[in-house]
């Protein structure tokens, strides 16, 4: 017997089979989803299966320390310090990821707190898996917030911790609906959302209540949310002493863009492992395509700055109200 999970996530459908019955609840809040059988012809199939040893890589070639290849698939030991060994392998119309709970001593140790330790097994037994088959079909991740507001669609970039969250959840409670939070995959036309909760801290009038999960914040489901939306406006949020918006370069939004997903700590083991998987495996580019997708959105799209002052104020529905209204007479006039 096992459990499942099934998701839509990255614009793809991943089926999550968990033999040992000990991790699909975290990775049920780790989507904000539940349980439910197994869907047809999933993009991903994950097996987490209750053996504890390594895979077998007798006959594979040596890739790196702790990483082997064959053909279509590679064994990498203990993906980004996580403690699981996984097998990756690529066949035509679907990625198949087999994870083992494998952790030395100092992993256990590394992994003892509950919610770094649930952050790293959303990664690499969901997100990662999701977001890497996405980029072997032209994607890249983007570190933004996706939502929709007053029929037009905005892309939030920005370092984590500007205040993203805190406007999307302001905007969810006036009728907003969002792909993201967070993470989206987008080929420059359109985003789709990496499900996961909205992550608040509490300083920043983020719930009391909820999951624990890193830099002091607290996890909270939430609805409106859809899939995929096509962006028509890029917003790159700073703290300064506004609030304030203003027109700004393509260029200027395109760094950002680029600087704040690079710099995102929830991506920092995705680049490693993209880089190993598109050696290893032949599929898929050793480095996504972040600055190219972020070329295609800020050369089409109008690009804004929106300074944030040091407490919290309007919410996006009023400080983009012109601008909003702007964009809406362009997409009628086109």
């Amino acid at each position: 017997m096992s459990t499942r999970l099934s998701v839509r996530t990255a614009g793809l459908t991943l089926d999550l089979e968990d033999m040992t019955h000990r991790h699909t609840a975290s990775l049920a809040r780790a989507t904000d989803t539940g349980t439910c059988v197994a869907i047809t012809d999933p993009d991903v199939r994950v097996l987490v299966e209750r053996r504890h040893h390594m895979f077998r890589t007798t006959g594979m070639a040596p890739v790196t320390r702790g990483v082997w290849s064959a053909a279509d698939t590679m064994v990498i030991d203990s993906v980004g310090g996580s403690g699981f060994s996984q097998l990756w392998r690529c066949h035509e119309d679907h990625l198949e990821v087999r994870a083992r709970w494998t952790p030395s001593w100092l992993e256990r140790g590394a992994t003892v707190l509950s919610n770094r330790r649930d952050a790293l097994r959303g990664q690499v037994l969901l997100h990662y898996p999701a977001m890497w088959w996405a980029v072997t079909r032209g994607y890249a991740p983007l570190h933004v917030s996706v939502l929709e507001i007053d029929g037009v669609v905005a892309v939030l970039a920005g370092p984590g911790g500007v205040g993203k969250s805190t406007l999307v959840a302001q905007a969810l409670d006036r009728g907003a609906r969002a792909a993201c939070d967070n993470v989206a995959v987008c080929d420059g036309e359109v985003a789709h959302g990496l499900r996961e909760p909205l992550r608040l801290a509490v300083a920043d009038g983020g719930p009391a209540s909820g999951a624990r999960t890193t830099h002091g914040r607290r996890e909270l489901s939430w609805d409106r949310r859809v899939p995929t939306l096509r962006p028509d406006l890029v917003l790159v949020v700073r703290r300064g002493n506004g609030p304030r918006v203003r027109a700004i370069d393509p260029q200027h939004a395109r760094r950002a863009l680029v600087a704040g997903t690079y710099a995102a700590g929830e991506l920092r083991r995705f680049w490693a492992l993209t880089a190993l998987l598109g050696l290893a495996t032949g599929h898929g580019p050793v480095l996504p395509p972040v600055d190219e997708v972020a070329q295609r959105l800020t050369s089409r799209l109008p690009c804004f700055e929106l300074e944030l002052g040091q407490t919290p104020g309007a919410g996006l529905h009023t400080l983009l109200a012109p601008h909003l209204a702007n964009v809406g007479r362009q997409e009628v006039a086109q």
